[in-house]
């Protein structure tokens, strides 16, 4: 068996994977990180976390004191007023040539509440909602909706 292959074909196949390693446009970021905090939200509201490996959220040490009848004691789902996973949000951040996508939470207050689910304050488990860069990253649902959007997008061009 033999190939044949012209240097206009190979100069073709060299733009089209050049074009692969292109940043995302503002469109293509701005829905990437839509579809990433909804399926955090979605798996945080029924007590999962969106880091791979840590499965569901620890649960309360003394349910009858917190959070008592404010909320159901499982699955914990770190939603008492709501204020902390309606700040979860992304944003396209503009890059050279390109743009990003960014997801967090936007107010000060809830990232400070963030920082404590990750380290446990006030004698909480450990629950953080966001990957570190420490080796964490999201779960296979959550690459995989950001998979999907990315080959879209890389179709496109």
């Amino acid at each position: 068996m033999s190939f044949k292959y012209t240097a206009v074909g190979f100069d073709k196949v060299k733009v089209r994977l050049k074009s692969l390693a292109d940043p995302l446009s503002k469109d293509e970021a701005e829905s990437l990180g839509t579809a990433v905090v909804k399926r955090m939200k979605e798996l945080i509201s029924k007590g999962q976390s969106p880091i791979e490996g840590r499965g569901k959220f620890p649960a309360y040490k003394r349910p009858e004191r917190y959070p008592g009848k404010r909320k159901a004691h499982s699955p914990v789902n770190l939603e008492l007023s709501g204020d902390f996973l309606a700040d979860l949000d992304s944003r396209a951040v503009r890059i050279k040539g390109g743009y990003v996508t960014e997801v967090g939470y936007q107010s000060s207050k809830q990232q400070v509440k963030e920082q404590g689910h990750r380290a446990g304050a006030n004698r909480q488990p450990k629950r953080p909602t966001i990957p570190a860069g420490r080796g964490e990253s999201f779960v296979q649902s959550i690459i995989a909706a950001y998979r999907k959007i990315a080959l879209g997008a890389i179709r496109k061009r």
